[in-house]
């Protein structure tokens, strides 16, 4: 089958050979990746020990960098929400944004998101995909961007190794053809198998199963030979999804499809910390910073031999009666007799040139990841301002602002794409009353709701008083509280016109609320209409956190009422409470 030999060729092309970047300059994203795994975890890739039998030491420069990176962009599940500009969707946010809060809890998504920030920090890349039910983060380690100069992964066929157990195989009967799953279960298991391609093979006792995805462009005639159909365009390409099985170490050959199915688009968000150079695998800081800790562990090491030479104490006679070593000889009170013992000096040469190397590269380092003093929260120098000092971490914090904003970005396409769907179609009335009834503010949800029920219908109510409305809202909201199954049924049929008005809003904890404060208070400050002054003094209160609806407001003038007796009979003939 041809699909078969396209995929094995293309995977071993990206194992084994480098493309041409620009001319003299040639790359392999899987040889990046492998060198990053030993930086990462420390390891030099002939041992510990040198020629000479000495220890080599790792002095790690590049993880506090991006602790300090990961510390400043502050990122977490608390900071994604769902926004509507229409207020009468006030209620039917606050119902999507518990739902949202739940999800996330449940599917463990606050240490995903977590390990996503540290690996687009170290590594500078992060990569989600589309399943079931939700996303996933894909492991790099098994990611094959077959177009390594691509700009993005809908520029290239993408393929992803996986290592499944048989137990999740065979979950996945209702999805792949069952037969298939029989067959690929007997004749595909391997006992022995590598967590990267080309590593070193474990040996474990229950067997496992080398599963290989391919997402991208293929040629028509080779999707249906794939599909078992007969027929196809060779000259004609469309994206498609194939999974395949028996293309690593088989025990006899075999080899399967389990799954090919023409897609629209691609199944990938992704997430780039640098810029792009002509290769699809941006920078990180551990490849920035790769020839710098390599400079680093040789001064350590250096310093660490030339130490052990200089803590040596060495005696130079040239009496013949004294031994090589006085030590052996000498006890506690014994007298030497010679003429010219001396002391040797073996105090280390070189050692403030290699000080001053370590700094000039940590000072480098500093500036490449923006690691400085006030950044990783040490100490400024004596004499600093307090008013300097804030200028200075203003100004350094502006690049994790920037690294936030684009993380931001590419997990808030993740959501809008790929969860709000799930959670909006999943919220029935059963779960509605759940998620209302487990928090507090069970009374401020239907008020929301009943204030969203007001406004959609404001036109067309009469002319009325303010003390009117708020009488009209307080009968709803009476009548909600009293049968909250009925009211809440009423939410299901207008779920579904919410979903164009939401967007998900991810800008991490108070990342602009210093700037929008101080902008307010500014025109708070120059302000001199009242009713004005009045607003911006409430939107600032509202930032902060304060409900300023619960607060005592002076009455305005009240308009011509309209008794109270037709209101209430035109408010009975309106729909429900809803946001309808």
């Amino acid at each position: 089958m041809k699909i078969f030999k396209q995929i094995e060729n293309e995977i071993n092309d990206y194992l084994t050979k480098d493309v041409e970047i620009s001319e003299g300059y040639r790359y392999s994203q899987y040889k990046i990746i492998k060198r990053i795994m030993l930086f990462a975890n420390s390891i030099y890739p002939k041992g510990k020990i040198d020629k000479q039998g000495n220890y080599k030491y790792w002095v790690d420069v590049i993880s506090p960098r991006i602790d300090s990176e990961v510390k400043n962009i502050d990122f977490d599940t608390k900071d994604i929400m769902l926004y509507s500009d229409s207020k009468a969707d006030s209620g039917v946010m606050m119902l999507c944004n518990l739902a949202l809060r739940e999800w996330l809890r449940e599917n463990g998504k606050a240490e995903e998101i977590n390990d996503a920030v540290e690996e687009g920090s170290g590594w500078g890349n992060v990569v989600w995909k589309k399943i079931k039910g939700g996303y996933e983060k894909v492991d790099l380690k098994n990611l094959y961007v077959i177009n390594q100069t691509a700009r993005t992964l809908e520029d290239s066929p993408v393929i992803e190794r996986h290592i499944l157990t048989q137990s999740y195989l065979r979950t996945k009967k209702d999805v792949w053809d069952k037969d298939i799953i029989d067959k690929i279960i007997k004749s595909c298991g391997n006992k022995s198998f590598s967590v990267i391609p080309q590593g070193f093979s474990e040996n474990k006792e229950t067997p496992y199963y080398e599963i290989y995805e391919r997402n991208g462009e293929v040629s028509e005639a080779t999707l249906f030979e794939a599909q078992g159909k007969k027929g196809g365009d060779e000259n004609k390409y469309v994206n498609a999804k194939i999974i395949c099985a028996g293309l690593g170490q088989s025990k006899v050959g075999e080899k399967y499809v389990l799954f090919a199915k023409e897609m629209e688009g691609i199944p990938y968000k992704e997430y780039h910390r640098g810029r792009y150079s002509g290769r699809w695998f941006r920078t990180g800081i551990y490849e920035m910073l790769f020839d710098i800790q390599t400079r680093a562990n040789e001064i350590s090491n250096q310093i660490a031999v030339g130490l052990g030479w200089a803590s040596k104490t060495i005696f130079k006679s040239n009496d013949g009666a004294l031994r090589r070593n006085v030590l052996r000889q000498l006890n506690s009170g014994s007298v030497i007799r010679t003429s010219n013992l001396e002391q040797l000096n073996v105090r280390m040469e070189g050692m403030d040139q290699l000080l001053a190397d370590w700094n000039r590269l940590m000072t480098s380092a500093d500036k490449l990841c923006n690691s400085y003093e006030v950044v990783t929260g040490e100490g400024l120098p004596s004499g600093t301002s307090f008013k300097l000092g804030f200028m200075v971490n203003q100004n350094a914090t502006k690049l994790f602002d920037f690294l936030r904003e684009k993380l931001a970005l590419s997990l808030q396409d993740v959501f809008q794409d790929w969860v709000v769907d799930e959670l909006m179609s999943d919220l029935n009335s059963a779960k509605i009353i759940r998620l209302t009834g487990e928090e507090s503010g069970i009374r401020q949800f239907y008020t929301e709701m009943v204030n969203g029920w007001y406004i959609n219908n404001l036109m067309k109510f009469p002319p009325h008083t303010t003390a009117q409305a708020d009488d009209l809202k307080k009968k709803k909201l009476q009548e909600a509280m009293e049968n909250p199954t009925k009211f809440v049924e009423t939410t299901e049929n207008w779920l579904s016109g919410i979903k164009p008005r939401v967007a998900v809003i991810i800008t991490g904890e108070n990342i602009n609320l210093i700037k929008d404060l101080e902008s307010l208070s500014s025109f708070i400050s120059l302000e001199t209409d009242p009713v004005r002054r009045t607003a911006l003094i409430e939107m600032a209160m509202r930032k902060q956190g304060i409900n300023v609806d619960d607060l005592p407001k002076t009455p305005p003038v009240q308009p011509t009422a309209t008794p109270v007796a037709s209101l209430n009979a035109l408010a009975a003939q309106l729909p429900a409470a809803t946001a309808a």
